[in-house]
């Protein structure tokens, strides 16, 4: 099994967490050709500490860009990725992964991955299972079988370039594993291999409650139907703290739909999610009254 994979990381103040997933790369027992690590405007020690591993691992690759003065999701992230793949020197990779800095994961990681692309051509993209660290304890985020973290996501090759690689857009996650879906493609998420997080999600948000109002906001303009939504809030009324989680997520979607905000997502990969969410609720349905 070859290590024909690159490996790039967006990084933006990760000093805390950085050294845990850089101790996790380089103890895999299958190496990526190359790491290349996007300093995206550091203000604390991260373009240090990857120097610092730069002498012994030459394969891990430090770009440093300027900091624009604040942290930038979605878009701003696919182009500090873009700001990596387009100074990729091994061409021969099969795979590309783009992986964040506040994780960590066992040393076949991605031999085990890689183990699942071989034994499936059709497999497009794939991950591992995020579990956030939560007082000590392994805390699984809940994920459907078919949609891999953005994380740490892997891409085979044709895959990617088929879809057009990273959308320069909010819910680019979403948008990739949808057009590899309808491109035939199969995403994976594989719960059993798993990957420790130590930064919670929305942490740079300024609250929970903002948080989740935003989210709502990209459901609509991602295309989600009003009823997906609903039940999505609904779902969250058991969350900490409680109610809170539900209203921000509803009331953040009827803004936008009042707004109307622009849709993110072209009119055939819209009507592809709704045709999606509907199939998954129709089959949840079908659980609850089998039992």
């Amino acid at each position: 099994m070859k290590n024909h994979y690159i490996i790039i990381s967006p990084v933006r103040n990760e000093e805390e967490w950085l050294e845990k997933t850089i101790h996790s790369v380089v103890k895999q027992t299958i190496l990526p050709l190359e790491w290349i690590l996007v300093n995206d405007g550091s203000t604390d020690r991260t373009a240090g500490i990857i120097r610092s591993y730069q002498q012994q691992y030459p394969w891990i690759k430090l770009i440093n860009l300027s900091d624009r003065g604040f942290y930038l999701p979605g878009e701003g992230v696919v182009n500090v990725f873009y700001e990596g793949f387009d100074r990729i020197t091994e061409k021969s990779w099969q795979y590309v992964v783009k992986l964040d800095c506040d994780l960590s994961f066992p040393e076949d990681y991605f031999e085990s991955l890689i183990k699942e692309f071989d034994g499936d051509p059709k497999l497009g993209i794939a991950s591992g299972c995020i579990y956030n660290v939560l007082n000590g304890s392994l805390v699984q985020e809940k994920s459907q079988e078919d949609h891999p973290f953005g994380a740490s996501k892997m891409y085979r090759r044709e895959c990617f370039e088929e879809i057009g690689g990273l959308k320069r857009m909010p819910g680019w996650d979403l948008a990739d594993l949808l057009a590899a879906q309808m491109n035939n493609w199969k995403t994976r998420c594989f719960f059993e291999m798993k990957i420790a997080h130590y930064k919670i999600g929305g942490s740079r948000r300024t609250g929970l409650t903002k948080g989740k109002f935003l989210q709502g906001r990209f459901q609509y303009r991602f295309g989600y139907t009003f009823f997906y939504t609903l039940l999505k809030s609904i779902y969250h009324l058991n969350a900490r703290p409680f109610f809170i989680s539900s209203a921000g997520l509803i009331t953040g979607y009827i803004f936008a739909a009042i707004k109307k905000e622009p849709r993110y997502f072209d009119r055939e990969m819209i009507s592809y999610l709704r045709k999606r969410q509907r199939t998954f609720l129709f089959s949840k349905i079908q659980t609850l009254f089998s039992k």
